[in-house]
C-alpha cells in the first residue's frame, strides 16, 4: 500500500516506525480475527491518510458479542456513530439479521429520526456512494407519555414496567429513602407482604395496603402515599408490564426512549429491570440452543442475541457510587454477557466517570476527540502493550474534524484511524442553531 494511506496516528515518519507503534496497516476488519469481510460485518468507515484522503474500507465484526466504548468531547459525533452502528445491524443478511435484535436506550430523544432519510447530507452521502436512508425502527416511550409524543406526529408505542418488578429496596433507591428509616422500613416490609399475597400489582394496590397498616403512624403512611402519588405520576410503572419477548425480537431495532423521565433513578431502574429480563431470557436461550444442537428439536430458540446500546452511559454505570441498574450491568452484562451472546455499546462524553469496568472489558474502543486530561489519562490507564505510542498522542495526531476516530481493537490487538461513515438516516443530536431558528 502506498505511503499516502499510512493511517494518521503515525508522524511523517510513518513508514519507519509503523511496526515501533502498534498500529497495522493491512486491516481491514476490527473485533474479528479473520479478514472475511463478506458475512457478518458492520461498514463503519474507511482508514484516513495522513493528506486526510481515504484508503481502504474498515468493518466491524457482528457474528460475536463485544462490549464496545464510544466516546469523546461533545459534538465529535458518539451518538451519530452509535447511530451508524445500529443502521448497520438493521442492513444485516437476512441468516444473520434475524439471530439479532436491537435495544437503543435514548437518554435524549434523539434517536427516533432514524426512520426518515438523510437528505440535509445527501452531497456527502453521494460522494461516499450512499444515499439517504430510513430504517424500520420501533419507539417505545413510558405509557403515560404515548400522547404527547402523537401530538408531535411520532409513533410510538406505550412501554410498561410492572410495579411487581421492583423489590422494596428498589423502591426506597428510586425515592431516595434509607433503608433504615421508619418508612423505609414500612416500604420493604409492604412490598415484601404484596410479593407473598399478590402475583401482580398496581400501585393503587399498594397505595391501599399501606393505607391499611394501621400499626405504623399516620404520618410515616401520609409520607408513602405521597411517593406513590408522584409515581403513578410518571406513567412508566402499571399493573402489567411489557413481555420483553415484544420489545427484543430478531431483526428488529427497538429504541427505549426515556428522555421523557427527568429522574435519573427511574431510567436506571427500567434499564435494570429490561436488561436483567434479556440477560435471563438469554442464559434459557442459550441452554435452548444446545440443547437443540444435540438434536433436541422440540425446543424453542428463545430470544436472539441481544445487540444493547446505551447514550450518556456514565447516568447508568458511574466510576463512584451505585444507582439501580449498575450491578446487573456490571456483573450480567459485561462481565458475563459474553458467553450469553450479549453485545453492549456504551457512549460517553466522559470516559474517566464511567465504572472502571467499562475500561477493562471492552474488546473495541472507538474514541473520538478527546481534550480532558483526566479523560485521556483513563484510557491510558488501559493502554494495551502492542500500542507502544501514547493514547494521548495518537488522538493529538487525529486533529480537530469531527467524524475522525481512533479505534482500538483488542481482538486484532491493532488500532487504526478511520474516518466514520455517513450516516444514512436523520441524525437527531445535531446541536440546535440560532441562525437556522431552530
Amino acid at each position: 500500500m502506498q505511503a499516502s494511506f499510512i493511517v494518521a496516528v503515525m508522524e511523517n515518519t510513518a513508514t519507519r516506525d509503523l511496526k515501533k507503534s502498534g498500529v497495522t496497516l493491512k486491516q481491514y476488519l476490527i473485533g474479528r480475527r479473520d479478514t472475511d469481510v463478506n458475512t457478518g460485518t458492520l461498514n463503519v468507515g474507511r482508514y484516513l491518510a495522513l493528506d486526510m484522503s481515504m484508503g481502504s474500507q474498515v468493518y466491524m465484526d457482528a457474528l460475536r458479542p463485544h462490549v464496545v466504548l464510544i466516546c469523546g468531547k461533545r459534538g465529535y459525533g458518539k451518538s451519530y456513530t452509535m447511530g451508524t452502528l445500529v443502521e448497520e445491524l438493521a442492513s444485516l443478511a437476512p441468516e444473520v439479521k434475524t439471530n439479532i435484535a436491537a435495544l437503543v436506550v435514548d437518554t435524549m430523544g434523539i434517536f427516533w429520526t432514524m426512520r426518515h432519510g438523510n437528505k440535509k447530507e445527501n452531497a456527502l452521502l453521494s460522494r461516499w456512494g450512499l444515499s439517504p436512508e430510513g430504517f424500520d425502527i420501533d419507539v417505545y416511550v413510558p405509557s403515560g407519555n404515548v400522547r404527547h409524543y402523537n401530538e408531535m406526529h411520532i409513533d410510538v408505542k406505550p412501554i410498561s414496567i410492572s410495579a411487581a418488578e421492583l423489590s422494596g429496596h428498589d423502591w426506597c433507591s428510586l425515592f431516595g429513602v434509607d433503608f433504615l428509616s421508619s418508612l423505609g422500613i414500612l416500604l420493604i416490609k409492604t412490598i415484601t407482604d404484596m410479593k407473598e399475597n399478590h402475583g401482580t400489582y398496581s400501585l393503587e394496590k399498594i397505595t391501599d395496603a399501606i393505607r391499611k397498616n394501621e400499626e405504623e403512624e399516620k404520618a410515616i403512611r401520609n409520607s408513602a402515599l405521597n411517593y406513590f402519588q408522584a409515581a403513578g405520576s410518571w406513567g412508566i410503572f402499571e399493573e402489567k408490564g411489557i413481555n420483553i419477548n415484544d420489545i427484543i425480537r430478531g431483526g428488529a431495532v427497538s429504541i427505549l426512549d426515556l428522555s421523557s423521565l427527568d429522574n435519573q433513578n427511574i431510567r436506571a431502574i427500567v434499564v435494570k429491570i429490561l436488561s436483567k429480563k434479556i440477560y435471563d431470557g438469554r442464559i434459557k436461550a442459550r441452554r435452548s440452543y444446545e440443547r437443540i444442537d444435540m438434536g433436541d428439536s422440540s425446543l424453542e430458540k428463545g430470544i436472539p442475541m441481544v445487540w444493547m446500546f446505551i447514550d450518556e452511559a456514565q447516568i447508568f454505570l458511574p466510576r463512584e457510587g451505585e444507582n439501580p441498574a449498575t450491578s446487573v450491568l456490571v456483573n450480567e452484562w459485561l462481565r458475563q454477557g459474553r458467553q450469553p451472546g450479549l453485545s453492549i455499546i456504551l457512549a460517553t462524553q466522559r470516559p474517566a466517570a464511567l465504572h472502571t469496568d467499562v475500561l477493562s472489558q471492552s474488546d473495541i474502543i472507538i474514541c473520538h476527540r478527546l481534550t480532558a486530561q483526566d479523560d485521556i489519562s483513563a484510557l491510558e490507564s488501559i493502554r494495551p502493550t502492542y500500542m507502544r505510542e501514547s493514547i494521548g498522542d495518537s488522538l493529538k495526531k487525529m486533529g480537530m474534524e469531527k467524524g475522525v476516530a481512533f479505534i482500538i481493537d483488542d481482538i486484532s490487538e491493532a488500532a487504526h484511524v478511520v474516518r466514520m461513515r455517513p450516516r444514512k438516516s436523520w441524525h437527531g443530536g445535531t446541536e440546535p442553531s440560532a441562525l437556522a431558528g431552530r
